[in-house]
């Protein structure tokens, strides 16, 4: 793993250098202003120079600068000189109640500790912020004062409706568009623009290494990871590695690095991973002078802020990344996403498709909004020659609209949506493009301010704000044609954006206004979500479960369905892996999991849980396979001491499961059938005495349940392996005793308690077993057919 250490300039020559005041000036004494030397004459007229910050008069000689606070005077022995200058810089620019609580005892070893580690902090903003700490004091007072005056950044800009598509899953302009998307696949580089820790989720560790689902428990890192290695190895030139940089901040570098080194990158090559760390944020501030706050409980220490993602493009510049990625590598794309979307990469090869037919320069991943929708629009802004295509917060958009002349944000009569779709920070850029911009900019994005008045003079902050950066605001630093090259693709949310971030209390809060939760459970259900209209779009018969709710989060029990990124990661495969798909039939509260990219099922029908694996290198087809068992249920339990657990409201007690693994010696391994055959009879045909061209033979056998198991060799164009055909017409279910939840989610004598049992919906499926529901009280009444509550998983 290549990891790119955080870059410190020693130097900064375009950083403002302010001088020293001088005291005698401030006071109406001296009237050199600026250009003081500090050299006033004594009562003889002999003129003396004295160390700035220091009044000596041992001789009668007065010389003056800017008087320091005690407490920083007399610890200046204990800075560096770089500190000292600087201390002296902040006092010059109306900072000096940063130090006006310094303790004048410099005896204190730990107070002086203090102070080294506060100037320590303050010295690193100052060398990694753009121009230091005087340009961003600078800018703060600026916006301020715009911000305080009213002044609307989009005055004078007129909106119009951006250039991009708008798909609907399934359809033939959908599969043609990801078709051609697809050409590109291999050609890309990714970038995980990882957000903080999980506490405000009630998880205590880093967010990528939280479970997508508990079907596989796979954390998001590693889907993402197998993604992109499936992308790799379908679509990428022989020997060309698809890369992947993660920007971490302090707070979560060494928990990302030991995740990955732990897991051996999760199948990628060291090289294959950078990691470029963001700073540690910027200085709060308390008011409209821009003065830095303090922290509320050590005065020797300064609050900071998370300055924004948008600081991702001159991490990449200034670490070389994506320059790296387009000379040496020669990767064409470059695509942004962020660190809890399960759902992220189902438009990646959608919206290479769009940007490779419209030549657009950055294409922004949208959902379809409705008029007033509490989500940022995508909309092109014009000014005179100038032209950018942006998001527009939507509290912003329609005032915006009606001063154009408009009627507002309102739906088209046709889609019944804003035709300004909602923007998901998700990004697909041109690489060659990007580079020249990087290259001229340095990747540094506009800031912006948004303070929190707490009085109608707009003089008293609420608490104190920042200025902050966003990533999509790249298209202002676009110029000329490029500026024009900048457009959307837009998909139903339920397929593109499904983030994890609030905690459970605040998710329910926001379900009750009718906003989308954003919490783990959602998160889970709306990946099988995803997958179940993916499976329906291309023919497959899949129910839906009924509507539960765990921990107050209502969402779709089931069924849960996983698709393993070596089995397929985008709808042109699934097509190719079901090749019968109105013979594939999933009930409501099934689960299923398939792996492996030999794997295709032919016909199937599933009621309970099914894990089908095929290994590397092996080829396996399902055909005419029913299942029936009690399955994996989701169990409530609003106590856990599992963070993962707790967060979600249920765990998953996986009852009884079918699995099958075709190996890659040809053999097949799992409980597809509950006893071992006995050969009673067994015939060997030479393929070419029966019309066979290559010598194949065909073993049939007969086993005492008159199962039929077939073990045919054919011919792929990526394998020579054996291929493994599982047929079967009935097969008896495995029995197994029932396992009970975690440990701490047992009852009192350690077993689930059975409330309600349910006769299992018809799908065509042979009925010897009965599906047990653990999640609804016996007073519960079955409304829906095909359903249980406690849901579902299926895993493809």
């Amino acid at each position: 793993m290549a990891k790119n250490k955080k870059r410190t300039r020693k130097n900064n020559a375009n950083k403002p250098r302010i001088k020293p005041v001088c005291k005698f000036y401030l006071e109406g004494k001296c009237n050199r202003g600026d250009s003081c030397t500090f050299l006033h004459s004594n009562e003889s007229g002999s003129p003396v120079k004295s160390k700035p910050d220091n009044i000596s008069s041992d001789d009668g000689t007065t010389v003056a600068t800017l008087a320091l606070p005690e407490g920083l005077s007399v610890s200046l022995s204990l800075l560096t000189p770089s500190q000292q200058e600087l201390a002296r810089q902040l006092c010059s620019m109306d900072q000096t109640h940063l130090f006006e609580s310094w303790s004048t005892d410099i005896k204190d070893e730990d107070i002086n500790a203090k102070k080294v580690a506060m100037m320590t902090k303050l010295e690193s903003v100052d060398n990694t912020y753009p121009g230091g700490l005087a340009s961003y004091l600078s800018n703060a007072r600026s916006l301020l004062e715009k911000s305080k005056a009213g002044v609307n950044p989009l005055d004078g800009w007129t909106p119009s409706i951006p250039a991009g598509e708008t798909f609907t899953l399934g359809t033939p302009e959908f599969l043609s568009t990801e078709s051609l998307g697809l050409k590109h696949a291999g050609k890309v580089g990714f970038v995980l623009v990882a957000g903080g820790l999980g506490e405000r989720l009630g998880y205590g560790d880093i967010k990528i290494g939280l479970p997508t689902e508990l079907a596989t428990e796979t954390c998001y890192i590693q889907f993402y990871i197998e993604t992109i290695l499936a992308f790799q190895s379908r679509y990428a030139k022989d020997g060309v590695t698809l890369p992947l940089c993660i920007m971490t901040s302090g707070d979560t570098n060494d928990k990302t690095v030991e995740l990955l080194e732990k897991n051996s990158n999760f199948g990628m090559e060291k090289d294959q991973v950078t990691i470029v760390q963001q700073g540690m944020g910027v200085p709060a501030l308390l008011d409209n002078q821009a003065r830095m706050a303090l922290d509320t409980e050590n005065p020797y220490d300064i609050q900071m802020k998370p300055h924004g993602h948008g600081d991702i493009h001159s991490l990449l510049y200034t670490h070389g990344v994506a320059k790296d990625w387009f000379e040496k590598k020669g990767l064409e794309w470059m695509v942004f996403f962020q660190d809890t979307n399960g759902l992220a990469f189902h438009t990646l090869a959608l919206s290479l498709g769009v940007s490779s037919k419209l030549g657009l320069v950055m294409n922004s991943i949208a959902c379809p909004r409705k008029a007033g929708q509490a989500i940022g629009g995508i909309a092109k802004l014009t000014k005179g020659d100038e032209t950018r295509t942006i998001n527009v917060e939507y509290n912003q958009l329609d005032p915006l609209l009606r001063a154009s002349g408009s009627n507002g944000d309102v739906n088209d009569e046709t889609t019944g949506y804003s035709p300004y779709p909602g923007n998901i920070n998700q990004l697909l850029f041109k690489l060659e493009d990007y580079v020249a911009a990087l290259d001229r900019t340095k990747g540094i994005m506009p800031e912006f301010v948004n303070p929190k008045y707490a009085d109608a003079e707009k003089t008293v902050f609420k608490k104190p704000t920042r200025l902050e950066c966003m990533m999509q605001d790249f298209p202002t630093i676009l110029i000329g044609p490029q500026a024009e090259k900048v457009g959307f693709t837009s998909l139903a949310s339920e397929m593109c954006f499904s983030p994890v971030k609030n905690a459970t209390s605040d998710g329910v809060a926001l379900q009750a206004k009718g906003t989308h939760p954003g919490v783990a459970a959602t998160g889970e259900a709306d990946q099988s979500g995803a997958m179940q209209r993916l499976l329906r779009s291309i023919g497959c018969n899949v129910k839906e479960g009924s509507k539960v709710k765990y921990s107050g989060i209502e969402v779709v029990s089931g069924p849960d369905i996983v698709l393993k990124p070596s089995f397929a990661v985008n709808s042109t495969e699934c097509i190719q892996k079901f090749t019968n798909p109105s013979a594939v039939s999933i009930s409501g509260r099934s689960s299923l999991v398939l792996k492996g990219e030999g794997l295709t099922i032919e016909s199937l029908n599933l009621d309970g849980a099914l894990v089908v694996e095929c290994e590397p290198g092996a080829t396996g087809i399902i055909r005419k396979l029913s299942v029936c068992n009690k399955g994996w249920v989701k169990v409530p339990t609003d106590e856990s001491a599992n963070e993962v657990i707790k967060m979600r409201g249920y765990y998953m007690d996986k009852i009884e499961t079918r699995k099958i693994v075709f190996k890659k010696d040809g053999t097949i391994e799992g409980d597809y059938s509950p006893y071992p055959p006995v050969e009673t009879e067994k015939k060997v045909v030479d393929a070419e005495a029966n019309g066979g061209s290559n010598g194949t033979k065909i073993v049939e056998k007969k086993s005492q349940d008159e199962s039929k198991i077939k073990v045919e060799k054919a011919t792929t164009q990526k394998s020579a392996v054996p291929a493994v055909v599982l047929q079967k017409e009935q097969a008896p279910v495995e029995k197994k005793e029932k396992v009970a939840g975690p440990k701490s989610h047992a009852g009192s004598n350690g077993k689930n308690k059975v409330t309600e049992a349910r006769a299992i919906p018809d799908v065509g499926i042979p009925r010897d077993e009965v599906a047990v529901d653990l999640s609804r009280p016996t007073s519960s009444e079955e409304k829906e057919k095909d359903t249980l509550c406690g849901g579902a998983c299926i895993i493809l």
